[in-house]
């Protein structure tokens, strides 16, 4: 009789071939897994290198870090990636001796009592713009239009001109004998070649000059006195119009008081 044929036998062996799919699955996971948490690992080592270079582009020398894991994610003692800036006092200012600071102190009361006193003199020509004054702490300055004080081209002295230089000479005698006097020489661009004059240069230079020569004529003593000349080469305004080339054709004189040096050697004899 021939064996029969077992159904249960077959189905029970194909039921269970799941498993090995089951299995393979799995082990791909694992393997995924593996991949993922190995890329996810940092190397402790490469982080500090990467901490010092930074440290180093900022300060200038690599110092050592310690990193620390967890949830607050700051590396702790470690100082601010940017250099804070060192704070330095204020410089204290330089000692001034008490007999320099009260001499200073006279000196400009003294150069302000002066510019009132010129102004009163000087003040119609100040309105029409004929004169300027300026003045600094040691520094009086006066600036004449050249049209003031001479005819075109000339550096004769005019006769209201002497007039009004020797009423302020008379009142320059006043100061002490160290403020000195600097009487400057100015003209516009255009050029000038005559017997007299053959530059600018020279006219503006025997301009002052006759300056200095009315304020020695009147008293000044000379040793306080002298004279520059610049030509067109110092200009206050452009030359492009004529009313720029008027203001710069003037003469000034510049008051200016003794330095403190000057004023110590002075009281010293010079020793």
């Amino acid at each position: 009789m021939a064996a029969q044929h077992n159904p249960k036998v077959k189905k029970k062996a194909g039921h269970e071939r799941w498993l090995v799919s089951y299995a393979d699955l799995m082990t791909l996971l694992l393997a995924l897994f593996v991949v993922l948490y190995a890329s996810s690992t940092q190397n402790k080592v490469k982080i500090q290198e990467e901490e010092q270079s930074i440290i180093h582009a900022f300060h200038g020398t690599p110092i050592s870090i310690q990193s620390h894991s967890g949830n607050s994610g700051v590396l702790q003692h470690q100082p601010s990636p940017i250099p804070k800036p060192v704070e330095h006092p204020a410089p204290r200012p330089p000692h001034v001796p008490q007999e320099i600071s009260r001499q200073l102190q006279q000196e400009m009361a003294q150069l302000q009592a002066m510019q009132l006193r010129l102004q009163s003199v000087l003040q119609p020509l100040i309105g029409q713009k004929q004169v300027t004054m300026s003045a600094q702490p040691l520094t009086l300055t006066i600036s004449f239009s050249a049209s003031t004080l001479y005819d075109s081209g000339q550096a004769t002295l005019s006769p209201p001109a002497k007039i009004l230089l020797t009423n302020i000479a008379g009142k320059l005698k006043d100061l002490p004998d160290q403020f000195s006097m600097v009487i400057q020489g100015y003209t516009d661009n255009q050029p000038i070649a005559t017997p007299q004059f053959p530059s600018n240069w020279s006219l503006s230079v025997e301009r002052a000059v006759s300056v200095v020569t009315l304020f020695v004529a009147q008293g000044i003593d000379g040793t306080r006195l002298s004279a520059q000349g610049f030509g067109e080469f110092a200009p206050s305004v452009s030359n492009a119009t004529a009313d720029g080339r008027a203001q710069n054709r003037r003469v000034v004189v510049v008051i200016r008081a003794p330095a403190p040096s000057d004023t110590a050697n002075d009281a010293s004899g010079g020793k």
